[in-house]
This record gives structure tokens, C-alpha cells and sequence, in this order.
């Protein structure tokens, strides 16, 4: 298995090239987006977005930032509308001029990789499978913050869907007002209730909490890369000049703003989470060959102990057409850790079906 950082889920042709397996028909149950699909209101919509494509998009994405004025009732100055959030993830260390940034690991590679780009040093943060991969509590978060400009940290963590509770972040925003939290939201909307976790709506905004969120994988639009990141306007006002000009799309401009009206489409995928969720963790607990941890959002993370190697079981899976995501590329995930999407009821079915099969088959 390749080690390298920069692999993602989504790709399902690598992996049957690398494992010899003939081109066919896949289920992707390696991404983290909604199992809904697009919207029925961008759907409705597509052939008008053609219109849009040979004109200019606003300078600094102004479609995508009213959607989070609206939708979550915020001052403009404390939003700065991203190409994805993934751009701005990587703008805030440079911006900040961060020289040594803590890190939760493992987590999604590019709090890393943004952070080295910006000529920081990174201090890892290890959650362990042996605890669940709990977060750290405030003692060993407090030891973090005295030797670093700030943390990165995913809420809810991917792919451990680790969640680090509210107050804590708070706490140590308090506790250290000379030190950065960079708190990654991508996935907090498929919450029952998100608010609980959130800090996006802070009240009054702590100068130096920054929150990171992504509209593409909620409403299933990866292609598209629509996201902010939300702080106090002093903050974001540091951050906005040294953005890229244009790097938001008309299309996700205009995209963006009919999600505003999008409200039944957030219910149903929240409602199906809600359902699938602890389903599918109680059947997989049910077969012997895996090992699955606590998923917080609409992913899982597991691992595979039927055997010494996770290609038996990744291989027996693409060859009946489902591709999981290897994490054998996150650190402290080597040993055989792969994740899983949390899809609709039929297809979560025949998944889990066939890792009953494949646990047979090795037995």
C-alpha cells in the first residue's frame, strides 16, 4: 500500500488498477456526501446555470458568503467564501504567519500539509484507537497550546469521527487569546442537532476562533467546491487580503444561493443519518472480522482483523462493485483501518451483506 499524504477517497480506479481488478460498475462508499444526491432545487435548475458560465463571478465570492449570512444569520464581515474550504484551510496559516501549529492526527492530511507550506513546524496530537480515539482532555490540550501559535482540529474528526465538545474549544480559545483555534466543520451539518457542536454561531465571535465549513459535502456537490471560513471580523478582515481574487465560480455562486431554500432537503438527509447511523454500526458489530468505532456523523471508521492484510478484504468488496477508503495512509491507521460512508437503507444493505460474505470467506 503507497503511502503517500496526498490520497483521497473517490477514486475508485486507482484502487482496481493497484489491486489487478478489472474495470466495472462501483458504488462509492469512500466519499462522505450525502447519500441524497443534489438538491432537487439545483437539479431543477442546471440547464439555467449554462447561462453563467460566460460571465465573471463577484471578485470575492459573494454568492457563497450570503449563503452563510442567511442561512445562519451572520454579520458579512465575519465571513470570507471559499473555492471549498480546503482553500482557505490552506490561506489561514500563511495568513496568521503560524510557525508551529498542533495538529490532531490522524485527520484529514491538509491540515499538515497547509500548515508546512506555510513554513510552520507541526506538533502531532495522537488519538488512540486503545481510548476510541477520544479527544485529549483539557490538561493535555492546555500542554499543546503553551508550545504552539494554535490547533487544527476537525469537528467532527475525519475519518475518526472523533467530536470534540464545544465548551472545551471554548475553553481553550479563553485560555490562551494570544493562541489560534482552527476548528474544521465540513461534516457538522448531518448532526441531529449541530448547534450543540458548532461554533460557527458564537456569540459575541472569540478573535481567535476560526471556523471552516464546506457546503460540498452536505449537499453532495464535491465537483463544485463551496465553503467559508467564519470568524470575528477583525480576523477575517487579516484573512481577506491575501485571498485570491476570483477563485469562487459563477455556477457555485448561484448554486449557493438557491441552497438558502434547501431546508426539507437538510431534514431528510439528517433524518436518514439519524436512522442509518447506529444500524449500520450495530450490524457490523454483529460480524466477526471487524472491529467498528462510534461514527458521530455520516461516516465510519472500522478495521479489519479477519486477517493480517486489508487488501483481502478491500479486493473481495471492488470485486462485488464497492469501494471503501483504505486508511492505511493515515498515520496511526496502519494497521488494516479502513471507512465507510453512511449511504440509504438499501445500499447500506447490500454492503454490509456482503462484508457478512467476505468474513466467511476468510474465516
Amino acid at each position: 500500500m503507497a503511502n503517500e499524504d496526498h490520497l483521497h477517497g473517490g477514486d475508485p480506479e486507482r484502487e482496481l488498477k493497484r489491486l489487478g481488478i478489472d474495470a466495472r460498475e462501483i458504488l462509492d462508499f469512500s466519499v462522505n456526501v450525502s447519500p441524497l444526491g443534489v438538491p432537487p432545487e439545483i437539479k431543477a435548475i442546471w440547464q439555467e446555470l449554462l447561462a453563467e458560465v460566460d460571465r465573471y463571478p463577484s471578485v470575492d465570492g459573494q454568492g457563497v458568503a450570503r449563503y452563510y449570512q442567511e442561512r445562519f444569520d451572520l454579520d458579512p464581515a465575519r465571513v470570507l467564501a471559499g473555492n471549498g474550504s480546503t482553500e482557505l484551510i490552506y490561506l489561514t496559516p500563511r495568513a496568521l504567519q503560524l510557525r508551529k501549529v498542533a495538529v490532531i492526527t490522524p485527520s484529514f492530511h491538509d491540515y499538515t500539509r497547509s500548515s508546512l507550506a506555510a513554513g510552520a513546524d507541526v506538533l502531532e496530537v495522537k488519538l488512540g484507537a486503545e481510548e476510541s480515539f477520544a479527544p485529549p482532555g483539557f490538561d493535555i490540550l492546555e500542554e499543546v497550546m503553551i508550545e504552539s501559535d494554535g490547533l487544527f482540529v476537525g469537528n467532527p474528526n475525519n475519518p475518526t469521527s472523533t467530536v470534540f465538545p464545544r465548551q472545551l474549544l471554548l475553553d481553550l480559545a479563553a485560555s490562551f487569546p494570544s493562541k489560534w483555534i482552527l476548528v474544521d466543520e465540513a461534516f457538522v451539518q448531518f448532526f441531529d442537532e449541530p448547534e450543540e457542536v458548532s461554533l460557527i454561531r458564537q456569540e459575541p465571535p472569540q478573535k481567535n476562533i476560526l471556523v471552516f465549513h464546506s457546503l460540498t459535502k452536505f449537499f453532495a456537490l464535491p465537483g463544485l467546491r463551496l465553503g467559508a471560513v467564519v470568524g470575528h471580523p477583525d480576523t477575517i478582515s487579516r484573512l481577506r487580503p491575501l485571498k485570491e481574487p476570483w477563485s469562487v465560480n459563477r455556477v457555485a455562486e448561484k448554486v449557493a444561493l438557491k441552497l438558502i431554500g434547501c431546508a426539507d432537503y437538510e431534514d431528510n438527509v439528517v433524518q436518514l443519518i439519524r436512522q442509518e447511523r447506529p444500524r449500520v454500526l450495530a450490524r457490523i458489530r454483529e460480524i466477526s472480522g471487524f472491529q467498528a468505532f462510534e461514527p458521530a456523523a455520516n461516516f465510519l471508521l472500522a478495521r479489519w482483523i479477519q486477517t493480517n492484510d486489508l487488501d483481502d478484504f478491500l479486493s473481495f468488496m471492488l470485486r462485488s462493485g464497492i469501494h471503501f477508503r483504505d486508511c492505511r495512509n493515515f498515520p496511526g491507521l496502519e494497521n488494516n483501518f479502513f471507512r465507510m460512508a453512511i449511504r440509504q437503507g438499501e445500499e447500506n444493505d447490500r454492503v454490509l451483506k456482503l462484508m457478512q460474505s467476505c468474513s466467511i470467506r476468510y474465516s
